[in-house]
């Protein structure tokens, strides 16, 4: 278990946890994200996500940390993200992708993300990465403040091409955090 304060605590993930990972992600994702999908219904991502097969693929990638987020001793949610991974908008550079950070309703407000992203920041500096960078839905507005209250900027746009989300709310942006203002 890595700690990040002492009421803080990331616990890695692995394949034997994949139920706990699913049955977490069920009571996670569904309140802020349902609205997205065609009927409510998110168990196609759900599913995708966090099969036992894809949870094998990432965690097989390199330089990928994929963790529970532990708060007071209970599992609240999930971190994901990658070292030396770039995106054609930021290529050849050494840079962090946070690929998926989900908390439970019932610890945001508690600062626990901004630890979080400090961590992340500090993890990747230690990598030598001048970076951190992540994709997030364009309509997620409290989410897009808090990760410009962070210091990230949007850098460019794109869509998912998942058609069981409503067509006009698959817009992402691209967001990106630079060390120092030098890269």
């Amino acid at each position: 278990m890595i700690s990040i304060s002492t009421s803080l605590h990331l616990e890695n993930i692995t394949i034997s946890d994949q139920n706990s990972l699913m049955d977490l992600m069920q009571k996670i994702y569904p309140p802020a994200y349902k609205h997205l999908w065609v009927n409510e219904d998110c168990n196609w991502y759900l599913n995708h996500c966090f099969s036992e097969e894809n949870l094998k693929n990432e965690l097989n990638e390199v330089n990928a940390i994929y963790c529970f987020v532990v708060h007071n001793l209970k599992r609240v949610g999930i971190v994901r993200y990658l070292y030396n991974t770039s995106t054609s908008e930021i290529a050849k550079k050494n840079a962090t992708f946070i690929h998926r950070i989900y908390l439970s309703n019932e610890v945001q407000g508690k600062g626990i993300a901004r630890q979080l992203f400090s961590w992340i920041e500090q993890q990747a500096i230690l990598k030598q990465n001048k970076l951190l960078w992540l994709k997030a839905m364009d309509t997620q507005m409290q989410a897009l403040k808090f990760y410009e209250k962070q210091g990230f900027k949007t850098i460019d746009k794109i869509s998912l091409d998942f058609n069981l989300i409503h067509q006009h709310l698959r817009g992402m942006v691209v967001m990106t955090k630079v060390f120092n203002n030098k890269i």
